[in-house]
């Protein structure tokens, strides 16, 4: 058996070179198969998550300005509301004030009406009464004094 002293520790022959360009190759391989469309996958995903980022941020601030707008918007239709509120009342009021008047009218010329009727039914009466009492009172006279009187 031989002993081999060797006292470099790499030695540069021909397995060496085949070896680093077997390397080289491989790396460029690994770049274009692998890394090139990896990178430009991650770049890719970058952009579209700034861009996603960004869309967010504006539509934050669009919902910020529409919620906004939508309280200001319900502001005043609570405004117009509650003044159309008041405004309805103030005319059923009035409706409410023209339709006791037109009562009162109605219930005063009712009144009247009845007061007539009953003045003319009184007169009608004492009118009735006057004759009743006139011959009545005749036939009084006439059986008190046993005669009759001369019309």
């Amino acid at each position: 058996m031989e002993i081999v002293s060797q006292t470099e520790l790499v030695s540069i022959n021909a397995t060496m070179i085949v070896q680093v360009l077997s390397f080289l190759v491989f790396l460029f391989l690994i770049q274009r198969i692998m890394f090139r469309p990896l990178r430009e996958t991650m770049e890719t995903r970058s952009a579209d998550l700034k861009r996603l980022q960004k869309e967010i941020k504006t539509q934050e601030s669009r919902l910020a300005e529409l919620s906004s707008k939508m309280q200001k918007e319900t502001a005043a239709v609570r405004a117009a509301a509650f003044a159309e509120s008041e405004k309805l009342e103030t005319a059923g009021k009035q409706e409410a004030k023209g339709i006791l008047k037109q009562a009162r009218e109605e219930i005063a010329t009712q009144q009247r009406k009845a007061s007539d009727d009953i003045r003319k039914r009184i007169a009608a009466v004492q009118q009735e009464l006057a004759k009743e009492t006139e011959a009545l009172a005749s036939n009084l006279i006439a059986k008190v004094l046993e005669r009759r009187p001369q019309p």
